[in-house]
């Protein structure tokens, strides 16, 4: 329910960001592309970024034990769009190390997601994601009853996120995504809510 409110709140605050720099900046929204562009063709890829922000992990502490389920993540990506509404990104990220039964569950890998959003003035927008990532997971620690070893695999993925325009190639982005996420004998949840810079070429 919190990643919920959280996904809310943050979709509500860039879209009154994203009007008020527009409103001051008289920004006009991009003309429509009369065709889709595809990913191997020239100029779909257009922009590239870095993350950094935290994560959660959801999942049990061994009984007796004490654990710290959050940490830093951080992601480097590039993206470009098929038309004005639809794109595409791939990137990699890192979810961070978190302590559990005395040692560490780390996760990072590949990351893909289809985009959807609303264009706002010429270098802004929010937007919804839905994709997938391929995560290599490594669980450490001697406490009874934690698995450990190593996971790889797809999962699923989904989030929101904001673009806020500062000048006609960069921008600030704002990303909140779950990632689901192979354990050794379980699947998991991790939230993500990261504060990036975003370049595009123009």
């Amino acid at each position: 329910m919190r990643s919920i409110l959280f996904c809310t709140s943050l979709a509500t605050l860039a879209i009154g960001t994203i009007a008020t720099g527009n409103a001051f900046a008289q920004q006009t929204i991009p003309p429509a592309r009369d065709s889709w562009t595809m990913p191997y063709q020239s100029g779909f890829w257009g922009n590239v970024g870095i993350s950094y922000g935290r994560s959660k992990l959801h999942a049990t502490c061994p009984a007796g034990e004490s654990c710290e389920l959050r940490d830093q993540a951080w992601k480097i990506f590039g993206g470009g769009k098929f038309n004005n509404i639809f794109g595409a990104e791939a990137g990699f990220i890192d979810l961070g190390g978190f302590n559990r039964g005395g040692g560490k569950t780390e996760s990072k890998g590949l990351d893909l997601a289809l985009i959807a959003g609303v264009p706002i003035g010429q270098n802004s927008s929010v937007f919804g994601k839905l994709g997938g990532t391929y995560m290599r997971t490594a669980v450490s620690g001697a406490a009874p009853g934690l698995a450990t070893g190593r996971e790889s695999g797809w999962g699923p993925r989904i989030g929101v996120g904001a673009q806020i325009g500062l000048t006609q190639n960069w921008a600030v982005r704002l990303d909140a995504d779950r990632y689901r996420i192979d354990l050794p004998g379980s699947t998991q949840n991790v939230d993500t809510y990261m504060l990036g810079a975003q370049y595009s070429f123009r």
